[in-house]
């Protein structure tokens, strides 16, 4: 009873993680971008500060469920001899999952190149203190930070639509690599 009980909060609160990275996800790309577009600039600059703060909060605490959740789902439905034989990853859903672990790491250096190095100089402000060179330089910085953070949220969402297709593929059979 409690393996069954293990296993139905698992499966909860994995699917729970990756419905708010992928549906954040798309909301973010495919609603919140292209509206930005109709809001001038300082506003949209701040729209899209706000939002992506809030969002983040949920990025990482989807990335950090995800593996403790799958884990728990996978050990308490898993066939434990399998597992602890080593030869887990000779099967279809082992090289499975080991795709959809390795693809989830991509998720994490995307999201910690965008919280950590990209964000910073979007966040920064020009001042024109410094002088006119000063102030176009540091724009083209903004500029450049947002169109990789743009190319990585849109990486990211690829990813993790494939990782939802790897995902099916083991919850209705046994994986498919």
């Amino acid at each position: 009873m409690t393996a069954s009980w293990v296993s139905i909060l698992a499966a909860y609160l994995h699917l729970l993680a990756v419905a708010v990275y992928v549906g954040g996800s798309v909301a973010m790309e495919v609603i919140l971008g292209p509206a930005q577009r109709y809001v001038p600039p300082a506003q949209a600059q701040v729209l899209a500060q706000r939002s992506a703060d809030r969002f983040l909060v949920l990025v990482w605490s989807s990335l950090a469920l995800l593996p403790a959740s799958g884990m728990l789902l996978f050990f308490s439905l898993s066939d434990q001899k399998l597992v602890t034989s080593g030869g887990i990853f000779s099967t279809g859903s082992g090289r499975t999952l080991l795709a959809m672990m390795a693809l989830w790491a991509v998720l994490v250096v995307n999201g910690a190149l965008i919280t950590f190095v990209y964000r910073p100089r979007l966040a920064s402000k020009a001042s024109g203190r410094a002088g006119g060179a000063a102030v176009g330089a540091q724009l083209q910085t903004m500029q450049q930070a947002a169109t990789w953070v743009s190319r990585l949220t849109r990486i990211d969402l690829a990813v993790a639509l494939v990782v939802v297709l790897l995902g099916a593929s083991l919850a209705y059979g046994n994986g498919i690599l």
